[in-house]
This record gives C-alpha cells, structure tokens and sequence, in this order.
C-alpha cells in the first residue's frame, strides 16, 4: 500500500470509524465496477477503505473536480470527471478505455447523495459500462452514515459507516456490446436491486436531527450516580 492509501485507511477506520461487514469480493484484477449507493460525501474514501489492496478510480461531479484541494488527488488516483445534467461522451469514453486497461471503477449508481428514506431511480450508467465492456460488477452498499446536506458537512461528521460487498452480479442472461434501451434498464435493476440486498434489516443512515438527540441525551449527567 502506497503513503495514500495508509493514510485514506487511517481516516475512514479513525475519523469515520469504517468498518467492512464480512469479505471483500472485488477481484485481485481485471475490470471491474464496484457499484454503491450514495449516503455520503466520504462514500469514496470507504469503498477503498474496503478494499485497500486494489486502487480504485471514480467518477465525479466536474465541480468537485476543479476544486484546488481535491484537484490533485482525484488526478493521482484517475478519477473521471462528469458533467451532470448532460450526456457527457468524453468521460463515457474515458471510463471504457480505464475498464478496458484493466482497472477498478468506483461509481454510485444513484448519481447524487441520496438523504434517507428518499426514493431515487438508479442511472444507468454503470449498466452501459458493464455491457460495453464486460467488467465484473460488484454491488455495494454503504450504510451507517448520519445524513448531512452538504459535502464539507458530510465530510466533518463521524459517522459508523459500514460497507457491505456482494458477490458479482451474474450478466449472462445479457448480451454484452451494443445493446438497446431495454436491456440496459434490465440491468440497472438487476444491479441497484443487488445493491439494495446488501443493506442492513434497519435503517442505519440517520438523520441529523436523530443524531443530535442521541448526543444531547448522552451527555446528560446520571442523577443516579
């Protein structure tokens, strides 16, 4: 593990007090997508958290992208940019010549920080991806997160988060290349629907205001004592 990558672990095991639920399932090598829900702004520090011993790229909002702090390390660990709201061909390109290399590709398929109990329809991205080029598809989910609005928010408060990793989403049934609207929306369910089997039998992403209430009871003094 690189100096990065130490450091990356340290604060999501300390800060954010990560920790993975059962083993990793994400392939030593080859291309693979490891597709996650979206319950936070460090959602990307954990997915490698959870797998330390393979770097993994993401794809990101081009605003978060440009900003000067994080501009060098989404460089260092090839991140591809995107521009929300549009049909962004260059970093689709980007993103099948990375898988095609042979590497790892971190996306959150619901496209946005999702806060809880919010329903949300999966992009397909992660479905044109996996047929194009034949990546594996691991499903992931993230839970134990205390929803923030807002990314520095998000990335100040000490969570529990927790990841779960399933076993790859078997494609077969689908017919990889080119393929036509249907069957990419048959995947995206097949994948969403993976992820989302992952999660905890409660709902472990809390609100903020639940949060503080537990804070508040907590500190008050044992009269009992």
């Amino acid at each position: 593990m690189t100096l990065g990558e130490h450091l990356n672990e340290f604060l999501a095991k300390c800060w954010w007090r990560f920790q993975r639920i059962g083993p990793s399932t994400v392939p030593r090598k080859g291309a693979v997508i490891i597709a996650a829900n979206h319950a936070c702004s460090a959602d990307p520090v954990f997915l490698s958290a959870a797998v330390p011993y393979r770097p993994i790229s993401f794809l990101v909002a081009q605003e978060y992208a440009n900003w000067p702090i994080l501009r060098s390390i989404m460089r260092l660990i090839e991140c591809i940019p995107v521009r929300r709201g549009t049909r962004d061909v260059d970093s689709t390109k980007q993103a099948i010549r990375h898988l095609r290399a042979g590497k790892a590709l971190g996306i959150f398929i619901e496209g946005r920080i999702v806060p809880p109990g919010q329903a949300v329809k999966p992009k397909d991205g992660v479905a044109m991806l996996a047929l194009r080029t034949g990546a594996t598809v691991i499903p992931a989910h993230i839970s134990g997160i205390i929803y923030r609005d807002g990314v520095v928010k998000g990335l100040l408060t000490r969570h529990r988060a927790r990841i779960r990793l399933g076993k790859p989403v078997d494609l077969s049934e689908f017919e990889t290349g080119r393929s036509n609207r249907e069957t990419v929306k048959a995947v995206t369910r097949k994948i969403y629907t993976a992820i989302q089997s992952l999660g905890p039998s409660d709902d472990s992403t809390v609100t903020a205001d639940r949060h503080h209430q537990r804070d508040e009871a907590s500190e008050q003094p044992n009269e009992s004592a």
